[in-house]
């Protein structure tokens, strides 16, 4: 979860395609060591999405429970 919140604070800060090296800076800044694997994956699922609407399907499917 802190991996995705530290995506979607980049893309509201306007960077509208955060990198890996991005995600792990703003983690760092909190005290946050990042699993570079976990996070890797986290980017390649992520990579050419808008992030809006990824998080708009997944609060669709939280409603659905």
């Amino acid at each position: 979860m802190k991996y995705i919140a530290a995506y979607v604070l980049l893309v509201l800060g306007g960077n509208s395609s955060p990198k890996q090296e991005d995600v792990t800076d703003v983690l760092a800044a909190v005290g946050v060591q990042a699993d570079a694997q976990q996070l890797s994956l986290l980017i390649k699922d992520l990579q050419g999405k808008d992030i809006y609407d990824w998080l708009a399907s997944g609060s669709k499917a939280i409603d659905d429970i």
